[in-house]
């Protein structure tokens, strides 16, 4: 096993990594499929971009999103970043989306399409699998990134849930 020392940078680059790491059927087109590689540097990719953003180490990020490829890959670059990440249920109404994002202090917002209608004005956001100026490829900042060494006991995600 390999030592690591940030959640979102647990690829093991002694490995191959143009073996498959994700098939994603919940994209616009399905199914699509990722190596390690790619799923590597797209975090990266989201890191750089919220670093050269200016959001600072320990701020939050939502995600409100169905699962896919893009939602796995903010993921792991918003802790790369140090970061926190708040995955939002999709699920729940509006408002209830409205006050978790709020209640996080969320700076930033990814989202997919059918989900855009839904973050709350005002925020910036990257829309995966979007063609307009919020468009989560426009968004990435692609490049090598050096992922934070969190301090002890600093959050990595913050989850809402019902229990």
């Amino acid at each position: 096993m390999f030592p690591f020392q940030n959640l979102g940078d647990l690829i093991d680059r002694t490995r191959d990594l143009d073996k498959i790491a994700v098939v994603d059927l919940g994209g616009e087109q399905s199914p699509r499929e990722f190596s390690y590689r790619v799923l590597d540097e797209t975090a990266n990719g989201v890191a750089r971009a919220l670093e050269a953003r200016g959001l600072a180490r320990g701020e939050r990020v939502a995600i409100l999103s169905a699962n896919r490829f893009e939602f796995l890959a903010a993921y792991f670059g918003i802790m790369r970043a140090g970061l926190v990440a708040v995955p939002v249920n999709f699920k729940f109404p509006r408002d209830t989306i409205h006050f978790i994002i709020a209640d996080a202090g969320a700076k930033f917002v990814f989202c997919d399409p059918a989900r855009r209608a839904d973050c709350p004005p005002g925020l910036p956001v990257a829309c995966f699998g979007s063609e307009s100026a919020e468009a989560f490829d426009v968004f990435l900042d692609r490049g090598a990134f050096t992922a934070v060494v969190p301090a002890r006991a600093e959050p990595a995600m913050f989850l809402y849930t019902s229990g």
